[in-house]
This record gives C-alpha cells, structure tokens and sequence, in this order.
C-alpha cells in the first residue's frame, strides 16, 4: 500500500475493472474526486476511481509538498508501481493534468506499463 492512494480502497481490483488514477488540481486534494466512483459505478462504467492524495494536502499535510515536478514524479513512480501493473488510465485536472503527462512519460521511457489513456 502507498501513501499516495486512499487506505480505503479494495486492493485487488475487481476482474475487468480499469483502474482511473485521478491526480489533483494544485492546491487540491484527492477529495476532489471522492464521489466519482459511486457516480460511474450507477453508469455501469466499469472503472475503479483511484484519487491520488499528494505530500502537503488533507490527510497528508503535514508532509512537505514537492516543489519540483521530476522529484514528484520519481517518488510517484516508485510508490505506484506495482499498482500501475494493471490496465489502467490517468486524468488529471489543470496542474494533475501536467503530473498525469509526465507519470506517463517516465513510465514510456524506462519501458514499464503505460496508461491505456491520459486527459
């Protein structure tokens, strides 16, 4: 488990499931996100919503925030991995959006498994 994903969440996805890695606006928390699987699960979307909690927001805040988008990247990277196993997707808004893209970059370079899509 990381600390990056919610202590609540089922650690083995269901069969089928796309895992939606969901990466905050600056400024916000992974709370943004908090209704978006009950919302798709009543629209049969068959995804599993993973909010990203980043250092320095909610229940991380007293951590100290990433000031350099490589860095977080790295440590995102290295903390997600083994959950990024499995077919899954990034959406990130405004600022998540720009951490979803370089995540996803990375993970092409060093040849791991990459999001089958990224917004």
């Amino acid at each position: 488990m990381t600390r990056y994903l919610s202590t609540n969440r089922v650690d083995a996805p269901e069969s089928g499931r796309l895992r939606v890695f969901c990466f905050p606006y600056a400024g916000g928390g992974a709370s943004a996100y908090a209704r978006w699987q009950r919302g798709l699960d009543a629209h049969g979307a068959g995804v599993e919503v993973l909010p990203v909690q980043l250092p320095g927001r909610e229940g991380r805040a007293s951590e100290p925030r990433f000031t350099d988008l490589d860095a977080l990247v790295d440590d995102l990277d290295a903390q997600l991995d083994d959950d990024l196993d499995a077919p899954h997707a990034f959406y990130g808004h405004s600022m998540g959006a720009l951490i979803a893209y370089a995540l996803a970059h990375q993970r092409q370079r060093r040849g791991a498994p990459c999001p089958r899509r990224s917004s």
